[in-house]
């Protein structure tokens, strides 16, 4: 992201998403912040117990539940590593396009709900 219009769009989403609860949006900026500080790879990679104080969430249950609704609503890809040290991988999409790479991304399957990561 060269500019920082370009996230208009995606602060807009999430302020007209309705299924969104405050513990989505706040996951949401913290991921964003992670992938910040990834200098924007397409795909980060990050680690549960720093997302979770960045969001302010403290439970694990309620972690875990908003990630997959995060990913079930469209606004990202996430592939857990299960590994105590090697985080999890993660993909922000946002809209019609995926954020880390400014380009339009998204298979019917992903609009759909049917893809599979």
């Amino acid at each position: 992201m060269d500019n920082p219009q370009e996230l208009i769009p995606f602060v807009h989403k999430l302020a007209s998403d309705i299924r969104l609860k405050p513990n989505h949006i706040s996951l949401c900026f913290a991921l964003y912040h992670a992938w910040v500080g990834s200098s924007f790879q397409n795909i980060f990679q990050v680690s549960r117990s720093k997302l979770m104080g960045t969001s302010r969430i403290r439970s694990r249950a309620t972690y875990h539940k908003t990630m997959k609704d995060l990913q079930a609503f469209g606004y990202l890809k996430y592939t857990p590593s299960y590994h105590p040290v090697n985080g999890s991988s993660v993909a922000l999409v946002i809209g019609d396009f995926e954020w880390n790479q400014g380009v339009s991304k998204v298979s019917d399957d992903v609009a759909q709900g049917q893809a599979h990561f």
